[in-house]
């Protein structure tokens, strides 16, 4: 349903949010690199990306990061870890695409257009009105000539042309209405997906045949193998679960916002205090929780802070390159380490198990028509707990609409989705194979409510944004393949 609807749509939904060279660009104070003619670090499709346009693209890029390290200077090593010379590479290489495009496509920008901007540009504003001498004074200072800034300024308005055409002519209302009503229509299911080998810690293994397993010089190796496999389930290193209160900036303005917030908290109302203050954008939500985390997963300065608590305490005011931290560890646990003798068993029963290939098949048929006995009681509970035992997929009260037809993580095949749809409510449906147990009882149907004026304009420009972002990166894949790039990396 939901490439149905997409077919519908024109070549005019496509919008692109560019990565612009705005005029900015031209004040950052970067002196790696000097103009000189026949410096390009790569040409697309025969258009240059000359060495100056790099430089200052690497310079913002780079202040960026710094400004996020709380202003400390990032090291060669840094940069090529994170990858920012290509990154910005790049991002310059997109751009030639889609001016090229806008060429192809015959958009043009009038010399008047590109005066009005620029004389519109505060930079170059004395009192409030544009000053000559200023605007040729700044470009001289900054390496560039009236035409090549005036054919910067021509290319921006040339990619805001291109974005504006096809940002007018997106999504339509009938459209939304459209997915929207299939979102309407759902189906609440319940039911649990098991493959077959998950089935293997069920299959009963005597004592026996674990000893005579290990005794053999020939399985030494597959028990090596198995706890390589598993090392992290029995070497584990000392965890924390933890929340946070974060307050952007290291200014004296944030410190103080930041005490003021940790004279009010405990650990009581921590969660709620979390959702109202802070400035992590997910801790909005969850209160600032966490979870668990073990060390080299936080910056050096929190996770000093939060494996130096007790549990149930609550830190002073944290600096990190993000800001002001507050922190409460909730719970802790200790670092474990099992060797490889102790956990012997445990693996040769993993590793008989395996192998015991028809008792794993009558496991599977056995397992099937208990779990489609529990679907007919309506034993969801113990579903869940059989779920566990074999680390199955279970969906409770899982509502499938019509438009995603997707269950939960799943996504399912057409005519699964259809059955869905068409089944009455306690019908129990079953999309297993030979080596998968996959049954799915349908509880109810339900239609949501139609949407508001409102919901309906959001709505459509959510959509909107969702097919721009989709497209956009379609594109860009497609010009890339179809382009002839060429780099020099010896000039970045």
């Amino acid at each position: 349903m939901k490439n149905a609807f997409a077919n519908k749509i024109s070549y005019f939904i496509l919008t692109f949010i560019f990565l612009i060279i705005t005029a900015s660009f031209l004040f950052s104070n970067f002196d790696n690199f000097s103009m000189g003619s026949g410096q390009q670090v790569a040409t697309v499709d025969g258009t240059p990306v000359s060495v100056k346009e790099y430089s200052v693209a690497l310079n913002r890029q780079v202040e960026f990061y710094n400004q996020m390290m709380g202003g400390q200077g990032m090291t060669q090593k840094q940069m090529e870890q994170m990858g920012i010379k290509q990154s910005v590479l790049n991002g310059l290489i997109q751009q030639k695409l889609i001016l090229n495009t806008a060429d192809q496509m015959g958009i043009v920008v009038s010399l008047d257009e590109i005066k009005n901007e620029i004389k519109n540009m505060s930079y170059f504003k004395t009192n409030g009105q544009f000053d000559v001498n200023l605007y040729r004074n700044m470009l001289q200072g900054n390496g560039y000539t009236p035409s090549q800034f005036e054919e910067l300024v021509g290319n921006d308005l040339k990619q805001k042309k291109l974005d504006d055409l096809f940002n007018s002519t997106l999504i339509s209302e009938n459209y939304v209405k459209d997915v929207s009503q299939f979102k309407n229509n759902q189906v609440t299911v319940q039911g649990i997906k098991i493959g077959r080998q998950s089935l293997s810690p069920l299959v009963s293994i005597s004592e026996q045949e674990i000893q005579n397993f290990i005794s053999k010089p020939e399985n030494q190796k597959s028990l090596e193998s198995a706890y390589t496999d598993n090392f992290s389930k029995y070497n584990k290193p000392e965890e924390v679960k933890a929340r946070h209160i974060l307050i952007t900036g290291d200014d004296a303005k944030s410190l103080e916002k930041i005490k003021e917030i940790r004279s009010k908290i405990n650990s009581k109302n921590f969660s709620d205090m979390a959702k109202k203050e802070t400035q992590d954008p997910s801790g909005k939500s969850n209160g600032g929780d966490l979870g668990w985390f073990a060390s080299g997963r936080m910056v050096p300065e929190f996770e000093k802070v939060a494996f130096g608590l007790k549990k149930g305490e609550i830190s002073e005011p944290v600096k990190t390159q993000f800001g002001y931290h507050i922190i409460l560890v909730e719970d802790k646990k200790a670092a474990e380490t099992k060797p490889l003798e102790t956990v012997k068993n445990e693996l040769a029963k993993i590793e008989i198990q395996k192998t015991k290939a028809q008792d794993l098949d009558n496991l599977l048929k056995s397992t099937g028509e208990e779990i489609q006995n529990l679907l007919v009681k309506n034993d969801i509970n113990a579903i869940d707990a059989l779920s566990k035992r074999v680390d199955g997929q279970i969906f409770k009260n899982i509502d499938v609409n019509q438009y995603d037809q997707s269950l939960s993580s799943t996504s399912l095949a057409p005519q699964e989705a259809e059955q869905i749809f068409k089944a009455d409510p306690n019908t129990i449906l079953n999309f297993g194979n030979p080596g998968t147990i996959f049954l799915v009882k349908v509880i109810g149907k339900k239609t949501a409510p139609e949407k508001t004026p409102d919901e309906l304009k959001a709505e459509i420009g959510n959509q909107n944004q969702l097919y721009s972002r989709k497209v956009r990166e379609e594109l860009i894949k497609a010009l890339n393949n179809k382009a002839k790039i060429v780099t020099n990396s010896s000039l970045m």
